[in-house]
């Protein structure tokens, strides 16, 4: 069930009652983790979702439309790099990748039924960051190319985005615990 600061949300009067009350608390940051390494059975695991403190105590197994957004873009751009690594022979012990984004849904209810959102809410998806950690030990060059083929294929065109390729040794590379289940 879909709750906002501890309310359940069942119904369009429900958001705007919650709009109302909380106003630009609703804005907040999405985070899609995704982890590649040896241990890993296949490059297409699915991403570990982080939500905004507006969500937290949403069913934690439920999946809203919205949220898939950035699980997909993690889940995509994360195995684009075991999979074009491997094609193009570069070595890849682990990539590390986090899909960031503030959403706002209150530009979707703008105009109904009184409710009026705010400019700063009116697309909803209001930025988009790329980061990628991973360890090689392919040239510096190699991995920069790799990053700008999966970063090319995968981020939407955003004007609030960016994204960063972080290279790391073994030890210098704090990982990231794996969900059981």
């Amino acid at each position: 069930m879909l709750t906002v600061f501890g309310s359940p949300i069942t119904n369009v009067q429900d958001s705007l009652d919650a709009f109302r009350q909380h106003g630009d608390r609703m804005r907040g940051t999405y985070r899609a983790h995704y982890r590649f390494d040896a241990s890993s059975e296949s490059p297409y695991a699915p991403a570990r979702l982080e939500r905004p403190e507006s969500l937290v105590e949403s069913a934690p197994g439920a999946v809203f439309p919205w949220e898939q957004v950035y699980l997909a873009a993690a889940t995509c751009a994360g195995s684009d790099y075991p999979m074009f690594a491997s094609h193009q022979g570069i070595p890849l012990d682990s990539v590390d990748l986090v899909i960031e984004g503030v959403f706002d849904p209150r530009g979707e209810f703008d105009d109904i039924s009184g409710f009026h959102a705010p400019p700063s809410a009116r697309h909803c998806f209001l930025s988009l960051h790329v980061e990628a950690h991973v360890v090689s030990s392919a040239p510096q060059a190699d991995l920069e190319a790799l990053h700008r083929r999966v970063i090319r294929l995968a981020r939407p065109k955003q004007r609030h985005g960016g994204d960063h390729l972080h290279r790391a040794r073994h030890e210098q590379l704090p990982r990231i615990p794996r969900e059981s289940g």
